[in-house]
């Protein structure tokens, strides 16, 4: 995803918020940069702050009323800290006119000014909107994307493993497809994945032996969704040899993939023969959704099994606890 230079943002959000150039045109190629939602250097759009620098720093009649009230040295080193390096436009709300000494500074370091004759709120929400979706950072995973218990979870797994006809069996019992093969996620928040379907493969899952289905037609508007934030990862893996009886029944170790930087949960289900998957997935977000909550149905049996024991050696062996 390329950055967002302060013309496409102009251009793509113009009749939207009755954009209208005011002064330092010449700087339109000036950009917000992708990544820019988690750079700690620079806030994304805010109102005024000469203290903390912002990509696009919105002015309304209050903050153009404090920048008139201003002496020359105060708003001399006032301007110092607006016009900073990450500084990528000013954007002045409410139909207000710009000052004269705004506009001549603009000009000079080459910042545009940008107007709007909505509230600055409204500017404030909706741009910062429009930023979070055009400046999220990316990457594509293969698997299939599925809501499951209005729940985002990446089925991934080696090719052939399943994944497309398990990814079937879950939307005939009534769950949703993202997207399948080609999963583009987006950080959209220090902590948020946000996952999409590439506009090609929308709608559309492709099944050994029966090609592609399109998953809209056959099930209906609600068996597809546009998008979702990832929150599980279900691994299908077969084990060596078949064996599940050399896998370990009560794992305690919690994995996590890694991606874009956010450690996000990994259940691995290991595939074979006469295992329902369907069932086994459903399960598992289940699971996950109460390990949300605080509660862990491990570390519940295990705490169990250790007081089991204590009062089994109390009862066997009484006087030792005289």
């Amino acid at each position: 995803m390329p950055d967002v230079s302060v013309q496409r943002l102009f251009n793509e959000n113009r009749e939207k918020l009755h954009l209208t150039w005011l002064a330092g045109r010449h700087g339109c190629q000036r950009t917000a940069p992708v990544g820019s939602l988690t750079d700690s250097r620079a806030g994304l759009i805010a109102h005024l702050n000469p203290t903390h620098p912002h990509r696009f720093q919105v002015l309304g009649p209050m903050e153009i009323t404090h920048l008139r009230s201003l002496g020359p040295e105060a708003r001399q080193e006032a301007f110092a800290n607006i016009f900073s390096e990450e500084l990528a436009a000013i954007i002045v709300s409410d139909g207000s006119p710009i000052p004269e000494f705004l506009g001549a500074a603009a000009e000079a370091q080459g910042i545009p000014v940008i107007g709007s004759t909505v509230p600055s709120a409204t500017v404030i929400n909706l741009l910062h909107h429009y930023l979070s979706q055009e400046l999220a950072e990316e990457t594509t995973l293969h698997g299939v994307f599925m809501v499951i218990l209005e729940v985002g979870v990446l089925i991934t797994g080696d090719s052939a493993v399943g994944k497309s006809e398990l990814a079937l069996e879950l939307i005939s019992r009534g769950h949703g497809l993202v997207a399948d093969d080609v999963v583009e996620f987006y950080r959209i928040g220090p902590a948020t994945l946000q996952g999409r379907c590439p506009p090609l493969l929308r709608d559309f899952l492709e099944v050994r032996g029966l090609g592609l289905i399109n998953i809209r037609s056959i099930f209906g508007e609600t068996a597809v969704r546009p998008r979702k934030n990832l929150k599980l990862i279900v691994h299908l893996e077969r084990p060596p040899g078949g064996d599940l009886a050399a896998l370990d029944r009560l794992p305690r170790q919690r994995n996590t993939q890694n991606v874009l930087g956010i450690d996000v949960p990994q259940v691995v289900l290991p595939v074979a023969v006469g295992r329902n998957l369907a069932v086994l997935v459903e399960a598992a977000t289940r699971n996950f959704i109460l390990s949300q909550r605080g509660i862990d149905s491990t570390e519940q049996f295990i705490r169990r099994q250790a007081e089991y024991m204590a009062e089994e050696q109390l009862l066997s062996d009484p006087d030792s606890h005289e």
